[in-house]
């Protein structure tokens, strides 16, 4: 069903995603393969799709809690190899060596520093046993001090592995290039082409169908003026849409309210994801979203707004990271937009939000 929140799983479920399917799919024969969209644009339901439809052995983490410790890092590991064990054998290539355990099938890493293994001789040996995938989801947050060790078995499976095949999501498109560090030298991937299947969002007409469709999965009338204002909202952002239609099966009637909910807890995920950085960054992205989209125009607001000087080094700081983590974006002539439209939708509606 179109409107289930959860990410899909089969591809009668996922609507209209055949083109990045198949480019996803023809690029498989790649070492490395990211797959890169703003927030809620469906990336999960996509990958999750692919690896049901291949006949490879798969492995799927969601990486969404930095790798902060050995154990954190081994334990990640621990779940692939048993992941892959499920599907297919390995654990007749890892009996035998340091730190490995296997009990049925499950793989369990010792991340103790006198008895762990290498975990690149692990996928020497996973490689031996044949085909395999292994995806992160959110590959961004494997940054950190534990980082290198990552990417310095993602390079060696991209030059000796050949039978295994990395996908790495991402919706902070700049920390996950920032943790490849694709262009600096002193990194384990240094010049290695990597190839970036890029999911973008519905436009309008695929909105209105996305929304008819799924309302007639549960035999709803949908009036169309209702549908257009969702879509003119929405914006072609698929957890939005969905968000949307979930709610209106949730009470059985397709009401333009429901739309002005979904607004609603756009802002409260954008507080919510910022709120453990600066409030700041929040009045950065009510100013863009109500017009102030140059340096000078967003200085003055941030200094109207918080009654104090904003130096240039720190508003510098902020619009770097709201960068880096995908919320806004630089574009012509020195202006900076939102990202996602239904955000820019969301904060331009009422301009009292943010307190600084």
């Amino acid at each position: 069903m179109y409107f289930d929140g959860r990410p899909k799983e089969t591809r009668e479920d996922l609507y209209d995603r055949e083109e990045e399917l198949q480019t996803l799919r023809s690029s498989l024969s790649e070492p490395i393969v990211l797959l890169t969209g703003i927030r809620r644009i469906g990336k999960t339901s996509i990958l999750k799709v692919l690896l049901n439809e291949v006949d490879i052995p798969y492995a799927l983490m969601d990486v969404r809690l930095p790798l902060a410790s050995y154990r954190s890092l081994y334990s990640t590991f621990s779940e692939i190899l048993t992941q892959l064990n499920r599907k297919e054998r390995v654990k007749h290539v890892l009996q035998g060596i340091k730190g490995v355990s296997v009990f049925g099938l499950s793989v369990s890493l010792s991340w103790d520093r006198d008895s762990r293994t290498s975990l690149i001789q692990l996928m020497d040996r996973v490689c031996g046993v044949g085909r395999a995938i292994i995806a992160f989801d959110e590959a961004q947050n494997m940054r950190g001090k534990l980082g290198y060790e990552v990417l310095a078995l993602l390079a060696h499976s991209y030059d000796y592995c050949k039978n295994i095949s990395f996908i790495l999501t991402g919706s902070e498109l700049g920390l996950l290039y920032d943790f490849l560090r694709l262009d600096d030298p002193s990194s384990p991937l240094y010049g290695r082409h990597i190839e970036e299947v890029r999911v973008g969002r519905f436009n309008a007409d695929r909105s209105l169908d996305f929304l008819e469709r799924g309302f007639q999965q549960y035999n709803m009338r949908a009036p169309r003026d209702t549908l257009e204002y969702a879509v003119d909202k929405l914006d072609g952002i698929v957890g939005w849409l969905t968000e949307f239609g979930h709610r209106c099966v949730r009470i059985g009637e397709v009401r333009k309210e429901v739309v002005d909910e979904v607004l609603e807890l756009a802002i409260r995920t954008v507080q919510r994801e910022l709120s453990r950085f600066s409030k700041l960054n929040l009045a950065v992205i009510e100013a863009i979203s109500n017009g102030y989209e140059r340096w000078s125009e967003i200085k003055e607001y941030l200094e109207r707004k918080s009654r104090r000087p904003v130096y240039d080094a720190e508003l510098r700081r902020h619009l770097a990271s709201l960068e880096k983590r995908g919320y806004i974006s630089r574009i012509d002539r020195g202006k900076y937009a939102i990202v996602d439209p239904v955000v820019k939708n969301a904060f331009s509606k009422n301009q009292r939000r943010t307190q600084v």
